[in-house]
C-alpha cells in the first residue's frame, strides 16, 4: 500500500546523526536514560481544572546560544526543539557539505505560542493591538525556515504536517531526495510544541480521559531528528524498510489497519512496542503478543505523548537497542488520528576485511 508517488525502496537509509530535545532533557543520554518531571497546566476553557504535562526546560543551557540568534529572538518553542536538535545531528557534518544537506520536518500542531497571541490580540484588542512583529512567527512552517537558516542548510526544504506517521513520510521524502540524488544527505526531523489551547483540544477529544491512571496518556512537546544518507558497506545503522499508508476511521479499522500493516514484515521479527500509553496501546499489544521483544522498552521513561517528536523518538530507543541479540527490529508507529504505519530497521555485521597475504 505505497503511496503511489513513493516507489518501493531499492536502497536503505543510513543514520549517520542524531539529535534529541526532551522533557526528561537535552540529548541522546537524556532520551534514554532520563526521566520528566510533570507540570500541570489548564486549558483555556478550563482555568479550574488541571492536567498534568511534559514541558520541555526552555531555561536549559542548551538553548542559551539560540537565545542569542536574532532570527529566533521571537520564534516559537518549537523552533528552539527543532535547532537544537538539529544541531546535534549535524555533529561532524563537514561546513562544505551543508550546501548539498536536505531539510524535513514533520509536526503536528506546528508552531503555536505566537499564533495564538497573535490572533488573540485581534479578536480581544482589534488588529491594531496585533504586533506585526509577530506575524511572520504564525505562518505554519516558520520553523522549517529558522532551522534552515540558523545551520545554513541550502538542499532542499520541506515541512510535512500530520499524526505521528507524518514521520514516516518524512523519512520517505528523505530517501526519494537521495535516490533523486537532489542532495547527499538529509537531515529529518519531527517536533511538537504544546499549550494551553492544545490541552483544550485534547481534552474535548478525550484523549485525557487516562491521564488519572498511573499508566495513563500524557500530553507532552520536544523534538528529535536523524541525518541520513543511502547506505553503504559498513554502516552500522540502517532503515531498510518504511510503510504507511494504513487509514483508520475507527477503533474497530485502527486493528485492522494495523494488522494489514504489520503483516507487510516479517513475523519472526522482534518489535519495539511503544504505544503502551496511548489509546492505540491495547491493539499494539493485541497484534504484537505473537512478536518476541525487541527491547527493554518497559525499563525506559515515559516521555509522554508528542505526535511526530513521539515517533522520532522511539526510532531513537529502537536504534540504541540494536544489538547481536536483536540486530533486526520491527518500530510501528501508531498515529493517533487516521493513520498506521511501521519501521523496519537493523544493524548490518560488520564487514571482515580479508587478511594480506604475503
Amino acid at each position: 500500500m505505497q503511496p503511489w508517488f513513493f516507489p518501493d525502496m531499492k536502497t536503505d537509509l543510513a543514520v549517520i546523526g542524531q539529535g534529541a530535545v526532551t522533557p526528561a532533557g537535552i540529548g541522546i543520554t537524556a532520551l534514554l536514560h532520563g526521566h520528566p518531571v510533570e507540570t500541570m497546566i489548564s486549558p483555556v476553557s478550563r482555568p479550574d481544572r488541571q492536567w498534568p504535562v511534559f514541558k520541555v526546560n526552555l531555561n536549559d543551557p542548551a538553548f542559551a546560544r539560540w537565545q542569542k540568534e536574532p532570527r529566533l529572538r521571537r520564534a516559537s518553542p518549537l523552533s528552539y526543539f527543532l535547532v537544537e536538535a538539529a544541531e546535534q545531528a549535524l555533529v561532524g557534518l563537514d561546513a562544505g557539505e551543508l550546501d548539498q544537506t536536505g531539510l524535513v520536518i514533520a509536526f503536528s500542531t506546528g508552531c503555536l505560542t505566537y499564533s495564538c497571541r497573535f490572533f488573540g490580540d485581534i479578536v480581544t484588542q482589534g488588529q491594531k493591538a496585533a504586533s506585526p512583529a509577530l506575524f511572520p512567527e504564525t505562518v505554519y512552517n516558520s520553523p522549517v525556515s529558522h532551522v534552515a537558516a540558523t545551520h545554513r542548510l541550502e538542499g532542499s526544504a520541506y515541512a510535512l504536517a500530520g499524526d505521528e506517521t507524518a514521520w514516516i513520510a518524512a523519512l520517505k521524502t528523505a530517501w526519494l531526495w537521495l535516490e533523486q540524488e537532489r542532495v547527499k544527505q538529509v537531515l529529518v526531523l519531527g517536533g511538537e510544541e504544546f499549550d494551553s489551547v492544545s490541552l483544550d483540544a485534547y481534552r474535548s477529544a478525550r484523549w485525557l480521559a487516562r491521564s488519572k491512571l498511573k499508566s495513563g496518556f500524557i500530553p507532552s512537546e520536544g523534538a528529535a531528528g536523524l541525518l541520513v544518507r543511502r547506505a553503504g558497506p559498513g554502516d552500522s545503522k540502517i532503515i531498510s524498510r518504511m510503510e504507511d499508508g494504513f487509514i483508520y476511521r475507527s477503533k474497530p479499522e485502527a486493528l485492522a489497519a494495523g494488522q494489514r500493516c504489520l503483516q507487510q514484515f516479517d513475523s519472526r521479527l522482534p518489535c519495539h512496542k511503544s504505544a503502551q500509553h496511548h489509546w492505540l496501546g491495547n491493539i499494539e499489544r493485541k497484534l504484537t503478543q505473537d512478536r518476541p521483544p525487541g527491547s527493554a522498552v518497559g525499563e525506559q521513561a515515559y516521555l509522554g505523548e508528542a505526535t511526530t517528536a513521539s515517533a522520532a523518538w522511539n526510532t531513537l530507543r529502537a536504534l540504541a537497542s540494536l544489538d547481536r541479540e536483536h540486530p533486526r527490529l520491527l518500530v510501528p508507529v501508531w498515529g493517533g488520528t487516521h493513520q498506521i504505519g511501521a519501521l523496519e530497521i537493523e544493524s548490518p555485521p560488520p564487514i571482515l576485511k580479508a587478511p594480506i597475504r604475503p
